[in-house]
């Protein structure tokens, strides 16, 4: 059952071989550190909003000995243009798709294989952070196998979007996955059983995958609702997959307690708790899924106006 998933993931990726993993904080150090003694170089580069940035506590660093170099303005995707300042050497560059932090933003696909191009003549490896590739397929009109394999290595997730329990996917060649499995034994992450997860995968990918180009049209849908309200502006603000944010210009003792009275009223879980908060405004991440789809959008309308109002 493994071996047949694991190798079912790699096709579907466009790559030669994958392993599963309880979680991608592992997949990703794993990953960075296998390109940087491929390389004999530590040095790796990231956007400044990227998980292992913000939420590992420098395990790329601590555990790893990793230098990281951070890549890109804090608010907008990387370009090739931002690549061509980093400094060289250097064993890998990590890319995001979509980037979560800044609101489920995309490259374009010009732009994407010019950051492939430069990294293929620079000598460097390209890594994705894929945790909600399973999106992307709609915005570049391109297959999963298509966008993976303009990457040399690519973590996927299986509970973001999916539902699953919990674990990820690395993908790469078969040396690649070879040296992964070492990295795993040495970071304890071949687990006595990971059927539980691995079956929720499956069970995952099967229900939703077949329905997220449902879910990006319904993000697009809601977004546009929001935008046309004063106090409601997404960002982006044309939503290239299931994930955006909603910021609204009231500090969080002002808001809450109508979002909640509101949800109790209308029995709408609409928003969930803000992501990032100001003294003048609050920030929430929807991602878009299937409960989105038991309203039709005339009353995802009705509803976003009668919030609107209430919030004013």
């Amino acid at each position: 059952l493994v071996n047949e998933f694991e190798q079912e993931i790699a096709t579907m990726l466009g790559h030669e071989a994958a392993l599963f993993l309880p979680s991608g904080t592992m997949a990703q150090t794993m990953a960075l550190r296998i390109w940087a003694e491929q390389k004999h170089c530590n040095k790796v580069a990231f956007h400044p909003t990227s998980h292992l940035q913000l939420h590992e506590q420098n395990a790329y660093q601590a555990l790893h000995g990793l230098d990281a170099c951070l890549v890109g303005k804090v608010d907008t995707v990387i370009s090739q243009k931002d690549l061509d300042s980093v400094p060289l050497p250097l064993a890998a560059v990590l890319l995001e798709l979509p980037m979560r932090e800044i609101g489920g933003q995309l490259p374009s696909w010009d732009e994407l294989t010019a950051q492939q191009n430069w990294a293929k003549q620079q000598g460097v490896a390209l890594h994705l952070d894929g945790a909600r590739l399973w999106s992307c397929t709609e915005y570049y009109q391109k297959s999963l196998a298509e966008i993976g394999g303009l990457f040399d290595s690519v973590y996927v997730s299986f509970y973001k979007d999916l539902d699953g329990i919990a674990g990820a996917m690395l993908a790469g060649s078969h040396d690649f996955i070879s040296g992964a499995r070492i990295w795993a034994r040495r970071l304890g992450g071949n687990l006595i059983t990971l059927f539980p997860d691995i079956l929720s995968a499956k069970q995952g990918l099967a229900k939703h995958l077949p329905v997220m180009p449902e879910y990006v049209t319904k993000a697009a849908t809601i977004a546009k609702l929001f935008n046309q309200h004063v106090k409601t502006r997404t960002m982006p603000l044309n939503p290239p997959c299931n994930l955006f944010h909603l910021v609204i210009q009231q500090s969080a003792e002002q808001l809450m307690p109508k979002v909640m009275m509101w949800s109790q009223q209308h029995k709408i879980a609409l928003l969930p708790l803000p992501r990032t908060l100001t003294d003048t405004s609050c920030r929430f991440e929807l991602t878009i899924g299937q409960n989105s789809l038991s309203l039709s959008d005339e009353e995802w309308s009705k509803a976003i106006t009668s919030f609107a109002k209430a919030i004013d």
